[in-house]
C-alpha cells in the first residue's frame, strides 16, 4: 500500500461494529482522498460492510486495511496501524461516543454521539489541516 496524499482528518471510531472488527475499543483511521490510496495485489472484503463503506483486507493476513466508499467513493478510510510509524497518529474527532467503552480515553479534539453530520467535514478538514497531529 502507498499514501500519496496527505490525510483529511484523523479519526477513532467507538461504534460497537468498529469494536468487533478490530477486537478493541476503536477503529483509527486516516481520511484520505480515494485516488490517494494505492493499493497493490488482492483484497478481501468482509466485515460488516454496507454498500456506502466496503471493509478491505489483507488476503494473506486477514488485517482490516482500508474502508472505501465513504462520501460516494470520494474517500477512504486507511487503517493507521498498517503505516511502518504510526507514532504520530492522534484523533482528531471520534464518533460514536454514544457506544464507547467505559475508561476509554482517545485523546480526539472532537466528539460526535454519532457521525459528524456531512456540512460539519469541511470545517473539521480544515481544523485537522491547520492543527492535527502531521508526521
Amino acid at each position: 500500500m502507498r499514501i500519496t496524499a496527505r490525510p483529511m482528518v484523523t479519526m477513532a471510531c467507538h461504534c460497537r461494529g468498529c469494536q468487533k472488527l478490530t477486537s478493541g475499543p476503536y477503529s483509527l483511521s486516516l481520511m484520505l482522498p480515494a485516488a490517494g490510496l494505492e493499493v497493490e495485489g488482492a483484497t478481501e472484503i468482509g466485515g460488516e460492510h454496507r454498500q456506502e463503506s466496503v471493509h478491505h483486507f489483507c488476503a494473506y493476513c486477514k488485517s482490516w486495511l482500508h474502508t472505501s466508499g465513504i462520501a460516494g467513493g470520494q474517500f477512504v478510510n486507511f487503517r493507521p496501524t498498517m503505516l511502518d510509524d504510526a507514532s504520530w497518529i492522534i484523533p482528531y474527532i471520534e464518533s460514536y461516543v454514544s457506544e464507547k467503552l467505559p475508561g476509554v480515553v482517545s485523546g480526539a479534539k472532537h466528539s460526535f454521539e454519532k457521525f459528524p453530520e456531512p456540512h460539519q467535514y469541511p470545517e473539521l478538514m480544515a481544523g485537522f489541516a491547520r492543527e492535527g497531529a502531521k508526521p
